[in-house]
């Protein structure tokens, strides 16, 4: 009973990204990268894009293995928060990814800020198109963490 509510509920999360539009913004910004991912909202919560080969994203379908953590960076030239990304493949390998918020950034700090509140985030991966899409779970002590660099960040 639980895995047919669990593959409905993954059904559902498919066919909301897939419903998805970029904005023209992020299909540029998505366009010079070859493997990373972008934060952007959608629906008033911080969603992350993550583009990728085909091959890699297909090694990530297979685990639920997401592991990520703020550090807050405060040099003159760039004041930013550091997000770290980490993403386990089928084949237990793990591959880091880093987005810097910029904290002078109003639209940056707002998506960070979301996702204090949010109790998950979904990740879209997409290679030429929208492949699927994975829930990560955020709990408080996660969102105490964001909370906490939020403040240090704005201080």
């Amino acid at each position: 009973m639980l895995s047919g509510f669990l593959k409905s509920l993954q059904k559902i999360i498919k066919d909301e990204a897939s419903q998805t539009e970029f904005s023209r913004e992020l299909t540029t910004a998505l366009s010079f990268i070859d493997s990373g991912f972008l934060p952007t909202s959608a629906d008033g919560k911080t969603i992350f894009i993550f583009k990728g080969s085909e091959e890699e994203i297909n090694s990530f379908k297979e685990t639920d293995q997401v592991r990520f953590e703020f550090d807050c960076i405060k040099r003159p030239e760039f004041p930013s928060v550091k997000m770290n990304l980490e993403l386990k493949d089928k084949s237990n390998k793990t591959s880091r990814f880093d987005y810097f918020f910029n904290i002078e950034s109003d639209e940056e700090m707002e998506l960070l800020a979301m996702l204090e509140h949010q109790g998950y985030f979904d990740i879209i991966f997409v290679d030429s198109k929208i492949e699927y899409s994975k829930r990560v779970r955020i709990n408080k002590s996660d969102r105490d963490k964001i909370k906490n660099t939020l403040v240090e960040a704005r201080s």
